[in-house]
């Protein structure tokens, strides 16, 4: 079962993929720059949180919240930027 849901995963990355960012003020680490990779719907597949200040990276592959809550405050982003905090596959 695990299998399949990791091949859906790669088969949903081929697909054209949108990319944002957001980021909010960690008091005593810096910024926190959360990089979106999204579904053409705008849908969350995963995403990954760097903290500037503290080189700190959270990856979250199965998100539970799958659509964004204020859109109003994303950023574009790209393919490249989202990769440079997500660890290589």
């Amino acid at each position: 079962m695990a299998s399949l849901f990791a091949l859906d995963k790669a088969i949903l990355r081929k697909r054209m993929m949108l990319y944002f960012k957001t980021s909010q003020a960690v008091p005593g680490k810096g910024n926190a720059w959360t990089y979106y990779e999204c579904q053409d719907d705008k849908s969350i597949v995963r995403y990954v949180t760097h903290i500037t200040g503290t080189d700190e990276v959270e990856c979250v592959t199965d998100p539970i919240i799958k659509q964004f809550y204020r859109p109003e405050l994303l950023e574009p982003s790209s393919k490249e930027e989202f990769e440079q905090y997500w660890p290589h596959e």
